[in-house]
């Protein structure tokens, strides 16, 4: 039986470009905030609301990759516990 082995998902270039798009974004929309021509009560709300974004968002990321793990992990279980063959059967002749 060959023993499952995963795939990597993504490349590291494709995972530096995520890092960078996310970081880039999130210092624009902060240095947005932070010039933003109001009161400093409301930059930081509005800077609030940035961080709650993000870390749910984070939040959100883990749960959906940990969903797909489980899923990946139930059909490899699955797949073991459910022989295709015996080795000791004949197989069944051909009509």
């Amino acid at each position: 039986m060959n023993p499952y082995t995963p795939q990597p998902r993504s490349t590291p270039q494709f995972f530096l470009q995520s890092a960078l798009s996310f970081g880039v974004s999130a210092v624009g929309v902060g240095a947005g905030i932070i010039y933003l021509p109001v009161d400093l009560w409301i930059r930081a709300f509005l800077g609030l609301g940035l961080l709650y974004v993000i870390t749910s968002t984070f939040t959100l990321a883990k749960c959906v990759r940990d969903r797909q793990e489980d899923v990946l992990a139930a059909e490899a279980a699955q797949n073991q516990q459910v022989p295709l063959w015996y080795g000791n059967e004949q197989p069944a002749p051909r009509s």
